[in-house]
């Protein structure tokens, strides 16, 4: 697990946390800045079985991800704890940002489970680079997992387990 150990807070110069209701247009803002629709309110919610993160700049949301907890396999895909969708502001992209997100995501399923479980689109390779440096070992390929297919609706989702501890 220990590149699930990224840097401590007082080597960063962004703060990570959990989500607000407070952040709700703030982070409706990142995501329009990233070309995607807003997050609706209630996935914004952190919980048992999830956790909403985002990274904070001087007052300023620079960073988002969220985890999924998913009861049931459904085909190739595993029961368990997911990392969600991630969002970097572009300005604030290539700078750590995801990478710290990431860690935090896989330090909170890591109190909860011995494995997490991703998936992304086959053309994905920055996701891909970055999940395999922190583990990630690919499992499986499919049109769908999860009831989500790809956004192009071309490519297939690839399926990766890391384990944790």
């Amino acid at each position: 697990m220990s590149a699930i150990n990224a840097a401590s807070n007082d080597q960063r110069w962004f703060e990570l946390r959990q989500a607000e209701e407070a952040d709700f247009e703030p982070i409706a803002e990142l995501c329009r800045a990233g070309g995607l629709l807003p997050w609706a309110p209630a996935s914004l919610a952190s919980g048992e079985t999830k956790t909403v993160q985002v990274a904070v700049h001087n007052s300023q949301i620079v960073g988002l991800a969220k985890t999924h907890w998913h009861a049931q396999a459904d085909g190739i895909a595993p029961a368990g704890h997911y990392l969600g969708g991630i969002i970097v502001h572009p300005g604030w992209r290539r700078q750590g940002i995801g990478a710290e997100l990431t860690a935090a995501r896989l330090r909170w399923i890591g109190q909860r489970a011995k494995y997490a479980y991703y998936f992304t689109n086959e053309q994905n390779q920055a996701s891909r680079a970055l999940h395999a440096s922190l583990g990630f070992e690919r499992l499986a390929e499919a049109e769908e997992i999860h009831s989500v297919r790809a956004d192009d609706g071309a490519s297939k989702l690839l399926l990766f387990e890391a384990e944790l501890g």
